[in-house]
């Protein structure tokens, strides 16, 4: 109660000149992240992480407002009381987003992006902007750098899922023709489905292996007249 009432002497001027750059910069922050995951066509792209990181400092900002309102009444508070819950409830959206099927886990990354983002607005709602901003770019070079070299140089394996678009059921695209082509660009079939009942007959493909190897089957699947239009999905 004396708490509120402290806090609403704040004027609406103070506020937004208290909460203003801090809510610009988590904004910014967490839209670049989200921009590098956005271009990946990752789950968090940029309206998530933006969310999250402003929910980071809002949190952390009214954690240290109450703190000192209290401090300004003679009781002691604790300013990383509400902060501090932040780490353990960004959890739950990083475990969201990590999935498991077969043999591969996927959406690890995504998840500690998450937390990192959380982070930034916890160092945004302290009032160390510089800081959030300095980190920012270093985890998007990270993300950048990595991803490049990991590509490039180690050939790391990955799965992809695919949907054709089809005129018709035909030799060309069918399962053993579809299944000898992938295996010839030295990657492994995981699922094939086709659906040729549908208005538009399409048939979904996974398989897993490089990304050099996944790119050379795109360019071999356009050169199939049956094939209307290839789609990767997540």
């Amino acid at each position: 109660m004396f708490v509120e009432k402290h806090l609403a002497v704040l004027s609406l001027a103070e506020t937004l000149e208290f909460l203003g750059p801090k809510l610009i910069a988590s904004l910014f922050c967490g839209g670049l992240i989200g921009l590098e995951r956005e271009l990946k066509s990752k789950a968090a792209g940029i309206k998530t992480n933006m969310l999250i990181c402003v929910g980071a400092t809002l949190y952390t900002a009214i954690s240290i407002l109450m703190a000192s309102s209290q401090d300004s009444l003679g009781v002691h508070g604790d300013p990383g009381r509400i902060a501090a819950q932040i780490v353990s409830g960004i959890g739950f959206l990083g475990g969201g987003a990590i999935l498991h099927s077969k043999e591969n886990v996927t959406g690890l990354t995504t998840a500690a992006t998450i937390w990192l983002v959380a982070a930034l607005g916890v160092w945004i709602g302290m009032g160390q902007i510089e800081v959030a901003l300095a980190v920012t770019v270093l985890i998007v070079t990270v993300l950048i750098s990595v991803t490049f070299f990991e590509n490039r140089y180690m050939g790391r394996k990955r799965t992809f899922k695919l949907v054709l678009h089809v005129k018709e059921h035909s030799e060309e695209v069918a399962h053993r023709a579809l299944e000898g082509l992938i295996t010839s660009c030295e990657l492994a079939l995981q699922d094939y489905k086709e659906n040729m009942a549908a208005p538009s007959p399409e048939i979904r493909l996974s398989y897993h292996g490089r990304l050099n190897d996944h790119s050379r089957l795109l360019l071999e699947l356009w050169k199939i007249p049956g094939i209307l239009d290839v789609k990767q999905i997540q």
